[in-house]
């Protein structure tokens, strides 16, 4: 029922769900940093 396709399929899928999440969680950071120091000036 499960044949390499399928693993690599379901491998890509999840790999891309993480790269979305962890950019815009880093893209939040660096906004974040950027306001921080915006204030101090």
């Amino acid at each position: 029922m499960f044949d390499t396709a399928n693993i690599f399929g379901f491998l890509a899928i999840i790999l891309a769900a993480i790269n979305i999440f962890g950019g815009f969680l880093v893209t939040h950071r660096m906004l974040a940093m950027y306001k921080k120091k915006k204030k101090d000036k």
